[in-house]
């Protein structure tokens, strides 16, 4: 005879009900309870975020929408980092499934549908709980994968960049427990359930539910099936510890790691919509400078605006950005990592973790000498505590380059370096505690309008014999070259600067430079924490250029581009509304394409080409470079493996270090320089003049000054361009 078949259908509190109303009693007592402590520890949290400064952070809702869709269900970010990606992809969407399939039940038992038949009410029945069994079965299995991935990941490979803290532990221990326990459990319901008298286990649909299905097999094997006594007490014993268990992971949510899952996606919506190469202004900066006791730049805890403070409870410790630092893998004290952790501990009033594996007490902090009104040292207020010192060092807060690889690969989408040039606008502004070099770098924008600390008369020096028109002279033209500093004194930028304007006369582009009127852009001022000289030097340059007309501004510098471009509509600049702002590798590219330049002469070398910073990470220039060498003859364009387009690793010269000396135990230049090497390229071609600097000085001290030549990729194209009569 066939065998008897049943419907498939989920019974809910399926012997538990032998206790009556106290599953449920329990169940729901539980949730109450687990809420409430959840919900007070996140308004705890937001209490915390309020202290902060204000922070618009409410603009382009569509486009903001958008973005948190796609970065919290497409995983945009996460994935960027293949392996963890993955890995926590698993997790998400197991946890995800596995928390949708929990509130489905939820509305099972708690409401009435109006449907047809005896099964009124039922949701789990038929081929929808056939589906429901396989999907939770399959995700489960994810989760659990997932997890595993993540322990031994954590805790057998000990990544680096990952440290580990006793939530860490709990709070992959009680979901790996949830998961596995929620198998156990459907072993055990599928091994002794019967409806109607017919065990479950003998039915075909039950086996949808794959892996509760095989434990149901161990199980009966070993005695625990079949209605055994033992069996159904073990069942119901994983039940109520189950949900305890998940009750517990629920009400400590706001005070483990795990409170990304409700903070990152928060943090993702209220993201910078600003351009990705503009620092955050100092709102009312001169009203801020003539108070008795000005606050500029980030000095304390207090000084951090809300939004900033939910980046500190966004973050989860991955690490990726401490991996992409080149600061950190030189050997500085700098992890972008650390900056973010200790803020949080700060904040928290928990121990706060150092890079070097210290721990201290808020109690510890040095408060500057400042005592009670009765002399002691009374209790420290985390909100007033001086971070320089206490949480950061010199070498940690200079030794950023602004590079922006680490909130390019932050999932959470922090943002790291605003608050480091936040801590160096305080130190520079009001504390003037500076590294020397730093303060002959402000001295010679001041002075001078450059760097370097040399003349203004020899701004156009570079320039002799090639008979370059001056704006003043003519006050017309369709593009103006913006030379920069570096071009303008910098010996080996100049050829730079020589050779594009050789390009711009032989396709016949009618462009002018400012000559002596050009001064520095205010990039250098501006990243090292001096916004009161660089808006300075910004109102300066805006001016002089209203006096002239043009379409294009086009710089070979990446850093005056993104200033010019990206900042100074900030403060009224016509970027984008006046003039449109080009780095010179897009401009060239457009010219080849245009056919007024002919790259005709074979350069027969194999060419790799490092992506500066501020041309690639801050604004997505990475196929132009590339395009213009490919259309050079005989050039064979090679990559630097792993670090190249938007992963490339920082020269190690921006944020002011170009000036400064390195703060590592390593040179981030060297480090650079040898995984561009790594495909023995015979040419190293660039398009940034501070990455000329910084590359001349590797090659010259790594023994490559005869064996590889640097080239800026507008040098190249004219040695490929037939020489005119």
């Amino acid at each position: 005879m066939d065998e008897p078949i049943i419907v498939a259908i989920r019974e809910i509190y399926w012997n538990v009900d032998r206790f009556g109303k106290l599953a449920p009693i329990f169940l729901y007592g539980l949730i109450l309870v687990t809420s409430i402590v959840m919900t007070w520890g996140i308004l705890r949290d937001i209490g915390r975020w309020r202290k902060g400064r204000p922070d618009a952070r409410i603009d382009q809702l569509p486009a903001r929408t958008v973005e948190f869709l796609a970065q919290v269900f497409g995983q945009k970010k996460v994935l960027r980092d293949r392996r963890p990606g993955m890995m926590h992809a698993l997790i998400f969407f197991g946890f995800l499934t596995l928390f949708i399939g929990t509130d489905i039940i939820a509305v099972e038992e708690d409401f009435t549908l109006p449907m047809m038949g005896e099964d009124a009410g039922k949701i789990l029945v038929g081929t929808f709980y056939q589906s429901y069994e396989f999907i939770m079965d399959t995700l489960g299995l994810v989760f659990v994968a997932g997890l595993s991935w993540a322990a031994w990941r954590r805790y057998r490979i000990k990544e680096p960049r990952l440290d580990n803290r006793r939530t860490d532990a709990w709070v992959l221990w009680v979901l790996l427990f949830i998961g596995i326990g929620g198998f156990l459990i459907e072993g055990l319901r599928i091994a002794n359930q019967e409806i109607g008298g017919i065990p479950v286990y003998e039915q075909a649909w039950a086996r949808l539910a794959y892996v509760g299905f095989a434990l149901a097999v161990v199980f009966k094997a070993i005695g625990l099936g079949d209605g055994s006594a033992i069996g159904l007490n073990l069942h119901i014993l994983l039940w109520f510890t189950h949900a305890a268990a998940t009750g517990a992971f629920i009400a400590t949510l706001p005070f483990s790691k795990f409170k990304h899952i409700f903070y990152t996606p928060l943090n993702t919506f209220f993201r910078d919509t600003a351009p990705r190469g503009a620092l955050e202004t100092i709102p009312a900066l001169e009203a801020e400078i003539e108070k008795d006791e000005p606050r500029l730049g980030i000095a304390t805890l207090g000084d951090l605006s809300w939004k900033h403070r939910l980046d500190l409870d966004a973050c989860m410790r991955c690490g990726r950005c401490q991996a992409a630092c080149p600061a950190h893998a030189s050997g500085a004290d700098l992890s972008p990592k650390y900056i973010i952790t200790k803020l949080h501990d700060l904040m928290r009033e928990e121990p706060i973790h150092f890079k070097d594996g210290t721990v201290k007490l808020v109690a510890q902090l040095d408060m500057d000498g400042q005592e009670d009104e009765e002399g002691g040292r009374g209790t420290i207020d985390n909100e007033r505590v001086p971070l320089y010192e206490n949480l950061f060092t010199e070498n940690e807060l200079w030794s950023c380059t602004t590079c922006y690889a680490c909130v390019h690969e932050c999932p959470a989408m922090i943002e790291h370096v605003d608050d480091i040039v936040g801590a160096r606008r305080h130190l520079t502004m009001i504390a003037s505690e500076v590294p020397q070099g730093v303060k002959r770098v402000l001295e010679g924008i001041e002075r001078a309008g450059n760097p370097w600390r040399l003349p203004a008369g020899e701004r156009t020096a570079w320039a002799e014999g090639l008979d370059i028109p001056i704006m003043a002279e003519q006050e017309e033209a369709d593009v103006l070259f913006w030379v920069g500093c570096a071009p303008s004194y910098d010996e080996r930028s100049k050829r730079v600067a020589r050779a594009f304007v050789q390009l711009l006369q032989q396709a016949g582009v009618n462009f002018a430079i400012l000559g002596d009127e050009e001064t520095c852009n205010g990039d250098p001022a501006r990243r090292m924490g001096e916004e009161l000289l660089y808006q300075a030097q910004v109102e300066q340059n805006i001016e002089t250029m209203k006096q002239y007309k043009f379409k294009t501004i086009v710089t070979t510098c990446p850093h005056c581009f993104n200033t010019i471009k990206n900042e100074y509509p900030q403060f009224g600049g016509g970027a984008g509304v006046d003039y449109d702002v080009i780095h010179h590798t897009e401009f060239l590219a457009r010219l080849v394409a245009e056919g007024k330049l002919k790259p005709v002469k074979p350069l027969g070398e194999k060419v790799v080409y490092h992506d500066p910073c501020y041309i690639g990470r801050y604004n997505d220039i990475y196929d132009a470079p590339r395009e213009l060498l490919k259309s050079i003859p005989g050039v064979e364009l090679v990559e630097a493996p792993d670090r190249n387009r938007e992963r490339s690793m920082c020269c190690g010269g921006g944020g002011g270090n170009v000036w400064l000396e390195g703060w590592g135990k390593e040179q981030v230049n060297y480090i650079r320089l040898e995984q561009l090497t790594e495909a023995q390229p015979a040419t190293l071609a660039m398009s940034c003049p501070f990455c000329m600097v910084m590359f001349e000085d590797a090659a010259k001290n790594t023994g490559r000054d005869e064996s590889l030549r640097r080239r800026d990729i507008a040098e190249l194209l004219l040695e490929s361009l037939e020489p005119t009569a």
